[in-house]
């Protein structure tokens, strides 16, 4: 009898093994566990500070004194809460920025917070964050600049060892970091050592193979960004790639691999031989640091959910910016704009509408319902996927519901452990008897979302139009779009203290390729330019513009904003800036360069070191990112009030 039951017992295990189906093999390049981890946390901050914080730049030049960092209500737990808050998985803070300055005391320079007055010396930034980050529950990730306008040995091969060094302290000191980033920015103009002057880099300069190499030996679990370099005739990527612009969007159709063939590409490459997803970054402000005058220009809510939607709904990670101010804590503003961004991601995705539908499948793989049926698109878990046969690559899958459900938002995820799958997909809802598209796309990967109109249904269908292998599908939700509450923020108004320039005329220009002698500068318009690019050829830099502001202005800065089609041409990075009160005689009130304009082309703001009155101002264009003629959309003249022959207008 017992002889019996070994042996049906036997048999039934053989049967049950005899049909459960294989796993899909894994399709073309796959991300390593390390990239699987970094994709689940998909949205995370950026912390800019340093001392541009209290210089009011973008790119400090590196002859900052170290005096000027002194924030007066340093709070760690203040911004790692901030962050945790809006529901953010970690933070990346700038441990070194172009000028050079660690906010760490490094015992490789003296540029550092250990020769600052804040807390005599003995404070170190990175420290205090480190461990609050702890304390909150969210990762710990560092920025150390490339880039040095400081040290005397860039772009030299001492430097490299510096900076090894240096990544070297991070990597030991501060506890598990999840993300290394490395600026892009790269050699030019500084105050190397104490001497202005401007250096060049080799290529391969900084040893990216040694600096990868270095990282994974002190901490094989964090993610590289952006250190790419060609070795030989190859590309070699690490873990994740610049997402190609500034606004935080990353391309509608973007996948996550990438060729060493072909090199970078925005929006990755199909079918490229590394796994290296794209990661889209913007700041909550225009700028990435702290600045009092865009405290009325904080992103509202709405916008950081539209951003959310054109990076991790394609894809690719977000890292929103979030900078302290001159006290060392988030701005008020910037937190109210966070605290709705939060609440309008809980009210849209807190609940999906998907889980407790009855799910079914035109194809199921092995007809292993268990391991890899339509189910498994609801459970909730990015480890289960549903899977057809391997000849089977264009199934769908089908939700039904008891009762009619509305919404107005999809949300598909591949299982990407298998790679990127799916080229081409749709989804359906059932209306008055039929099938009617709700949306369609290309591309998948780790995770894609769709905005559509509310849509009301018993039936919603996904259906993969066209892969070159079976589909593993990890989710498949809906979900309806809460509306904002109100209040969210002080909202991204774009405002400035600008003065009206209703009685602006421009009295001359060294050259208008337009024909209109510079009036479309100052006529409020960001399509029209001023520029001098005509059918006869470009003018170079330097060109100059001269504009009556029709009155007496106390004269706190000016602004300029660079042409807003797209183009890099013409866009001004130096100026100068003079000031008078006859049109004729000048006083140079400014000049510098608008630091980081090719990324990031938005509205230069730039304050008097003292505000002057004057009737006229003269602007001049002494370099161009690109090209070799000026192109500029607008300026503008930040101050207090215009003072005419009939008194004071505001």
């Amino acid at each position: 009898m017992r002889t019996m039951l070994a042996f049906i017992a036997a048999a039934a295990a053989l049967s049950s093994a005899a049909t459960a189906a294989t796993p899909p093999k894994p399709y073309g390049a796959v991300p390593t566990a390390r990239q699987v981890k970094w994709h689940e946390m998909e949205l995370y901050a950026f912390v800019h500070f340093t001392t541009n914080t209290f210089t009011d730049k973008e790119w400090g030049f590196g002859d900052e004194k170290e005096s000027v960092f002194n924030p007066t209500a340093f709070d760690a737990d203040q911004i790692t809460r901030t962050v945790k808050e809006a529901g953010l998985s970690g933070l990346i803070i700038t441990a070194k920025h172009h000028d050079g300055f660690c906010i760490w005391p490094s015992k490789y320079t003296t540029h550092s917070v250990k020769n600052s007055p804040w807390k005599n010396g003995k404070g170190d930034v990175l420290k205090e964050v480190s461990e609050a980050c702890k304390r909150q529950g969210i990762k710990f990730g560092v920025y150390l600049s490339p880039w040095d306008r400081n040290h005397a040995e860039y772009g030299r091969p001492a430097y490299v060892a510096y900076y090894k060094n240096q990544i070297r302290e991070l990597l030991t000191n501060y506890g598990p970091v999840f993300e290394m980033w490395f600026d892009g920015a790269n050699g030019g103009d500084g105050w190397y050592g104490g001497a202005k002057g401007t250096r060049k880099i080799p290529e391969n300069y900084y040893d990216w193979k040694g600096v990868v190499s270095l990282i994974r030996q002190l901490q094989p679990d964090c993610a590289v960004w952006c250190a790419e370099w060609k070795d030989g005739k190859r590309f070699m990527f690490n873990d994740a790639i610049w997402g190609g612009s500034e606004q935080g969007h990353v391309p509608e159709v973007c996948w996550s691999t990438a060729s060493t063939a072909l090199g970078p590409k925005r929006g990755g490459t199909r079918g490229g031989d590394v796994w290296c997803p794209s990661e889209g970054d913007v700041s909550i402000r225009p700028g990435w640091f702290y600045h009092a005058g865009q405290d009325r220009q904080v992103k509202s809510p709405e916008k950081l959910m539209q951003i959310y939607f054109e990076s991790v709904g394609r894809g690719a990670n977000l890292i929103l910016n979030i900078p302290p101010d001159r006290r060392g804590i988030v701005h008020e503003n910037d937190v109210k704009a966070l605290r709705g961004f939060r609440k309008l991601m809980d009210g849209t995705f807190g609940n999906d509408l998907a889980k407790g539908a009855a799910a079914t499948a035109s194809n199921i793989r092995g007809k292993d319902a268990k391991s890899f049926g339509p189910q498994n698109l609801t459970d909730g878990s990015r480890d289960s996927y549903w899977a057809s046969d391997d000849a089977v690559a264009t199934p769908d899958a089908t939700l039904e519901f008891k009762a009619p459900v509305t919404f107005s938002i999809v949300r598909i995820r591949e299982a990407i452990r298998l790679g990127q799958r799916v080229d081409d997909w749709a989804v359906d809802t059932w209306q008055d008897g039929e099938w009617k598209e709700f949306a369609k796309g290309t591309a998948i990967g780790a995770c894609r979302l769709v905005r559509g109109g509310m849509v009301t249904t018993t039936k919603v269908r996904l259906r993969i139009t066209k892969s070159p292998v079976c589909p593993a599908i990890a989710e498949f939700g809906l979900f309806l779009e809460a509306k904002p509450a109100g209040g969210g923020s002080a909202g991204e108004t774009g405002a400035t203290d600008s003065i009206s320039k209703a009685k602006w005329k421009v009295l001359s220009t060294s050259f208008d390729a337009t024909g209109k002698n510079g009036a479309g500068a100052i006529d409020g318009n960001p399509e029209t330019m001023w520029q001098t690019h005509g059918d006869d050829g470009e003018r170079p830099p330097p060109q100059e513009i001269v504009v009556d502001m029709g009155g007496t202005v106390n004269v706190k800065g000016f602004s300029c904003l660079p042409r807003q089609d797209g183009c890099p041409h013409g866009i001004v990075d130096k100026y100068e800036f003079y000031l008078g009160d006859d049109g004729r005689t000048w006083s140079k009130a400014a000049e510098g360069e608008f630091a980081n304009i090719r990324a990031n082309p938005i509205l230069q703001t730039v304050a008097l070191a003292m505000p002057k009155k004057a009737r006229y101002f003269k602007f001049v264009a002494t370099h161009v990112i690109e090209k070799n003629h000026v192109a500029v959309a607008e300026l503008g003249i930040i101050a207090d009030s215009v003072q005419t022959n009939k008194g004071a207008e505001k």
